[in-house]
Protein backbone atom coordinates (compact mmCIF):
# COMPACT_ATOMS: atom_id res chain seq x y z
CA UNK A 1 0.00 0.00 0.00
CA UNK A 2 1.21 3.49 -0.75
CA UNK A 3 2.20 5.92 1.95
CA UNK A 4 -0.83 7.60 3.52
CA UNK A 5 -1.44 11.28 3.24
CA UNK A 6 -1.67 13.36 6.39
CA UNK A 7 -5.48 13.53 5.99
CA UNK A 8 -5.72 9.75 5.59
CA UNK A 9 -3.45 9.16 8.58
CA UNK A 10 -5.55 11.50 10.74
CA UNK A 11 -8.73 9.75 9.60
CA UNK A 12 -7.31 6.28 10.40
CA UNK A 13 -6.12 7.49 13.81
CA UNK A 14 -9.57 8.92 14.60
CA UNK A 15 -11.20 5.57 13.75
CA UNK A 16 -8.63 3.70 15.88
CA UNK A 17 -9.36 6.06 18.79
CA UNK A 18 -13.11 5.39 18.45
CA UNK A 19 -12.51 1.63 18.55
CA UNK A 20 -10.15 1.85 21.53
CA UNK A 21 -12.60 4.01 23.48
CA UNK A 22 -15.44 1.58 22.75
CA UNK A 23 -13.30 -1.37 23.86
CA UNK A 24 -12.37 0.44 27.07
CA UNK A 25 -16.01 1.26 27.74
CA UNK A 26 -17.07 -2.34 27.09
CA UNK A 27 -14.39 -3.67 29.43
CA UNK A 28 -15.50 -1.35 32.24
CA UNK A 29 -19.15 -2.28 31.69
CA UNK A 30 -18.39 -6.00 31.85
CA UNK A 31 -16.16 -5.55 34.92
CA UNK A 32 -18.90 -3.59 36.68
CA UNK A 33 -21.54 -6.22 35.88
CA UNK A 34 -19.28 -9.06 37.02
CA UNK A 35 -18.64 -7.34 40.36
CA UNK A 36 -22.40 -7.13 40.84
CA UNK A 37 -22.72 -10.81 39.91
CA UNK A 38 -20.00 -11.79 42.41
CA UNK A 39 -21.75 -9.81 45.16
CA UNK A 40 -25.07 -11.50 44.33
CA UNK A 41 -23.43 -14.94 44.31
CA UNK A 42 -21.94 -14.16 47.73
CA UNK A 43 -25.34 -13.06 48.99
CA UNK A 44 -26.99 -16.27 47.77
CA UNK A 45 -24.26 -18.40 49.33
CA UNK A 46 -24.76 -16.69 52.68
CA UNK A 47 -28.54 -17.10 52.42
CA UNK A 48 -28.42 -20.74 51.28
CA UNK A 49 -25.41 -22.25 53.02
CA UNK A 50 -25.36 -20.15 56.14
CA UNK A 51 -29.02 -19.30 56.54
CA UNK A 52 -27.89 -15.75 57.34
CA UNK A 53 -25.46 -16.89 60.05
CA UNK A 54 -21.82 -15.73 60.22
CA UNK A 55 -20.51 -19.21 59.39
CA UNK A 56 -21.88 -22.29 57.72
CA UNK A 57 -22.68 -25.40 59.70
CA UNK A 58 -19.83 -27.89 59.82
CA UNK A 59 -19.87 -30.41 57.00
CA UNK A 60 -21.81 -28.30 54.51
CA UNK A 61 -20.61 -29.15 51.01
CA UNK A 62 -22.46 -26.47 49.11
CA UNK A 63 -19.32 -24.58 47.98
CA UNK A 64 -17.70 -27.79 46.77
CA UNK A 65 -20.80 -28.79 44.79
CA UNK A 66 -21.40 -25.26 43.48
CA UNK A 67 -17.77 -24.91 42.39
CA UNK A 68 -17.88 -28.22 40.52
CA UNK A 69 -21.13 -27.40 38.73
CA UNK A 70 -20.21 -23.80 37.83
CA UNK A 71 -16.76 -24.79 36.59
CA UNK A 72 -18.29 -27.52 34.46
CA UNK A 73 -20.75 -25.02 32.94
CA UNK A 74 -18.73 -21.77 32.80
CA UNK A 75 -15.06 -22.75 33.02
CA UNK A 76 -12.48 -21.50 35.45
CA UNK A 77 -13.14 -18.67 37.86
CA UNK A 78 -15.55 -20.47 40.17
CA UNK A 79 -13.18 -22.37 42.43
CA UNK A 80 -14.12 -22.89 46.06
CA UNK A 81 -11.59 -20.18 46.93
CA UNK A 82 -13.28 -17.69 44.59
CA UNK A 83 -16.69 -18.63 45.93
CA UNK A 84 -15.40 -17.96 49.46
CA UNK A 85 -14.17 -14.57 48.20
CA UNK A 86 -17.63 -13.83 46.76
CA UNK A 87 -19.17 -14.72 50.12
CA UNK A 88 -16.66 -12.54 51.95
CA UNK A 89 -17.31 -9.70 49.50
CA UNK A 90 -20.99 -9.79 50.38
CA UNK A 91 -20.25 -10.04 54.10
CA UNK A 92 -17.74 -7.17 54.09
CA UNK A 93 -19.89 -4.95 51.84
CA UNK A 94 -23.48 -5.97 52.66
CA UNK A 95 -24.91 -2.69 51.35
CA UNK A 96 -24.40 -2.34 47.57
CA UNK A 97 -24.39 1.46 47.84
CA UNK A 98 -21.10 1.22 49.78
CA UNK A 99 -19.16 -0.26 46.87
CA UNK A 100 -21.42 0.37 43.88
CA UNK A 101 -20.37 4.02 43.48
CA UNK A 102 -16.73 2.91 43.21
CA UNK A 103 -17.29 0.25 40.56
CA UNK A 104 -16.42 2.38 37.50
CA UNK A 105 -12.86 2.89 38.83
CA UNK A 106 -12.27 -0.45 40.52
CA UNK A 107 -12.16 -4.00 39.24
CA UNK A 108 -12.51 -7.35 40.97
CA UNK A 109 -8.76 -7.46 41.72
CA UNK A 110 -9.15 -4.25 43.76
CA UNK A 111 -11.99 -5.80 45.75
CA UNK A 112 -10.03 -9.03 46.30
CA UNK A 113 -7.25 -6.91 47.80
CA UNK A 114 -9.75 -5.11 50.03
CA UNK A 115 -11.02 -8.45 51.33
CA UNK A 116 -7.65 -8.94 53.06
CA UNK A 117 -8.30 -5.88 55.25
CA UNK A 118 -10.02 -7.06 58.41
CA UNK A 119 -10.60 -3.62 59.98
CA UNK A 120 -13.86 -2.29 58.52
CA UNK A 121 -12.91 1.38 58.86
CA UNK A 122 -9.58 0.77 57.13
CA UNK A 123 -11.25 -1.28 54.40
CA UNK A 124 -13.76 1.49 53.67
CA UNK A 125 -10.99 4.09 53.72
CA UNK A 126 -8.92 2.08 51.21
CA UNK A 127 -12.03 1.61 49.06
CA UNK A 128 -12.73 5.34 48.95
CA UNK A 129 -9.09 6.31 48.43
CA UNK A 130 -8.54 3.74 45.67
CA UNK A 131 -11.62 5.02 43.84
CA UNK A 132 -10.99 8.75 44.31
CA UNK A 133 -7.22 8.60 43.72
CA UNK A 134 -7.59 6.11 40.85
CA UNK A 135 -5.12 3.68 42.43
CA UNK A 136 -4.19 0.66 40.35
CA UNK A 137 -4.13 -2.68 42.15
CA UNK A 138 -0.37 -2.56 42.75
CA UNK A 139 -0.70 0.79 44.50
CA UNK A 140 -3.62 -0.49 46.56
CA UNK A 141 -1.71 -3.65 47.54
CA UNK A 142 1.37 -1.62 48.45
CA UNK A 143 -0.68 0.82 50.54
CA UNK A 144 -2.45 -2.01 52.35
CA UNK A 145 0.85 -3.82 52.93
CA UNK A 146 2.53 -0.72 54.36
CA UNK A 147 -0.54 0.11 56.46
CA UNK A 148 -0.97 3.49 54.82
CA UNK A 149 -4.34 3.90 56.52
CA UNK A 150 -2.80 3.75 60.00
CA UNK A 151 -0.08 6.23 59.08
CA UNK A 152 -2.67 8.66 57.69
CA UNK A 153 -4.88 8.28 60.77
CA UNK A 154 -1.94 9.17 63.04
CA UNK A 155 -1.44 12.54 61.31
Amino acid sequence: MDKLTKTETNFVNEIKALILEAQKSAYHSVASIMIQVYWNIGKRIVEQEQNGKERADYGTRLLEILSFELTKEFGTGYSERNLRNFRKFYQFFPQPKIWNACVPNLNWTHFRSLLRVEDENARLWYLQEAASQNWNTRTLDRNIGTQYYLREEEK
